[in-house]
């Protein structure tokens, strides 16, 4: 049962840090797209963009620290 709980607990923690990572990305990437600059939009669009494809990493991660496995 060891294993199986510090899996999960790994899991749970990528799923913390991949969460914390796209909510700065869209922080800042909203930030940067107030700027009219050209170059600022393009970034800003691409954290954006990048910060959503963490959410959905860390969600499809979620789903596998639900699992429950009797030994």
């Amino acid at each position: 049962m060891k294993i199986v709980e510090v899996v999960l607990k790994t899991v749970k923690d990528m799923v913390a840090v991949l969460t914390l990572v796209g909510a700065v990305s869209l922080i800042f990437g909203a930030l940067i797209l107030l700027y009219p600059d050209l170059l600022g939009v393009l970034v800003g669009l691409a954290l954006i963009i990048s910060s959503v494809a963490w959410f959905v990493f860390a969600i499809k991660l979620a789903k596998y620290a639900k699992l429950k496995i009797e030994i």
